[in-house]
């Protein structure tokens, strides 16, 4: 059965919409792809920017957080361990939330456990442990020096 000329050419026009349809899609495709490849670009370069800076700890948190450590030291230093172990368990709390809460000092969390621990020893608990490892937790989120030492000490042990 042969095809008159108007069905030929209904056949062509459809191909063509047809065609042009997916010259379309394909064009929308690679503008899709090219946004998304700009996007991941772009948030890959903002993650490296993010990484690159260290998170600092806040002045003032630190502060707050230090005074607390000082009092609860001076009183473990004059009670030898009695009343200062019971002052220290509830700095210890006070001091482990405000850091794990805060989105700058979680980075800093495990020198902050680490002088807790040390500070929950009783014959070591006359030293200032929470105090220098806030101290130290603080100067390292701060310092490039401090933190190149750091790596530095890593890479040797």
């Amino acid at each position: 059965m042969a095809l008159t000329t108007e069905q030929q050419d209904a056949a062509y026009r459809d191909k063509k919409s047809n065609f042009m349809r997916w010259a379309d899609q394909q064009t929308q495709l690679e503008s899709d792809r090219a946004l998304y490849q700009t996007e991941s670009d772009k948030e890959a370069e903002d993650k490296k920017n993010q990484s690159e800076a260290p998170a600092q700890m806040d002045t003032m948190l630190f502060a707050i957080l230090l005074l607390l450590c000082v009092i609860a030291d001076l009183i473990d230093i004059f009670t030898v361990g009695t009343l200062g172990w019971l002052v220290g368990l509830f700095v210890d709390a006070i001091l482990l939330l405000s850091i794990g809460l805060s989105k700058n000092g979680r980075k800093q969390f495990k020198r902050i456990v680490i002088g807790v621990v040390g500070d929950s020893i009783p014959i070591l608990a006359v030293l200032p442990f929470r105090s220098i490892f806030l101290i130290w937790g603080f100067i390292k989120s701060r310092s490039a020096t401090a933190q190149s030492i750091s790596s530095v000490a890593h890479k040797v042990v």
